[in-house]
């Protein structure tokens, strides 16, 4: 196995586990893919406890979604990966998350708006919610393809999760998690009774993000996380 593939799968083991530690993802639930290159992706296996995923239980898979290598069933929800990564390149990681909060909303189809600085710098848009598609299907994939556009990073999937995409898997995972963090708040601006007090207006979210952007974004900047 390359040297490249190997730290790949080890560090999409690392951002799965911070993914079950911060509740993104629960038991078997929620998958999380890599880009090794523009034909090939590392997927995680279906069925299988987060807990104890090891690198040798990913799986390469090419963009149509056969397995390349690896022993195991590829996860149920392939489709939607590889059709993220042939339509947006500037994408290297999927995450899918079953989160709490970014779940709830997903299920009573209401979008999540940008509330907080950190959600307005790192993503930038609020959460736009996917139409119902059973799960596993080509018309799912199609429809978050849809959704998330030519820009966004995170979308909700109806009664179902969400999805967070980035340049990397550390871009990928700040994006689910703070989606997670911002629904959260949401939840609570809307027990207040203060939802329009607390959101940012349109043009400081889109003064905030370019900053992010220019500093740290989808560009040429990097956020770097402790994984181990």
């Amino acid at each position: 196995m390359y040297s490249e593939e190997l730290e790949a799968r080890k560090k999409l083991i690392a951002v799965a586990q911070k993914c079950l530690e911060y509740e993104l993802t629960a038991g078997t639930w929620g998958n999380l893919s890599v880009r090794l290159d523009r034909e090939k992706i590392l997927i995680t296996p279906s069925g299988f406890e987060k807990s104890a995923l090891k690198p040798e239980h990913l799986l390469v898979v090419n963009l149509d979604g056969v397995v390349l290598r690896g022993e195991l069933k590829p996860s149920v929800e392939t489709w939607l990966h590889t059709a993220i990564y042939k339509a947006r390149e500037d994408v290297n990681a999927v995450i899918h998350t079953h989160s709490p909060y970014a779940t709830l909303f997903a299920s009573i189809n209401e979008p999540i708006p940008v509330i907080t600085v950190d959600f307005a710098l790192a993503v930038g848009h609020e959460a736009p919610v996917t139409k119902y598609v059973p799960p596993g299907s080509k018309d799912l994939a199609e429809e978050v393809v849809r959704v998330l556009g030519k820009d966004k990073s995170v979308v909700l999937i109806r009664n179902h999760g969400a999805v967070a995409v980035g340049k990397d898997l550390e871009n990928a995972y700040h994006a689910a998690l703070l989606l997670e963090k911002e629904a959260a708040i949401y939840f609570r601006t809307k027990l207040l009774g203060k939802v329009e007090e607390a959101k940012l207006p349109l043009e400081e979210v889109e003064r905030l993000h370019s900053i992010f952007v220019k500093a740290y974004g989808q560009k040429g900047g990097k956020i770097t996380l402790k994984l181990e």
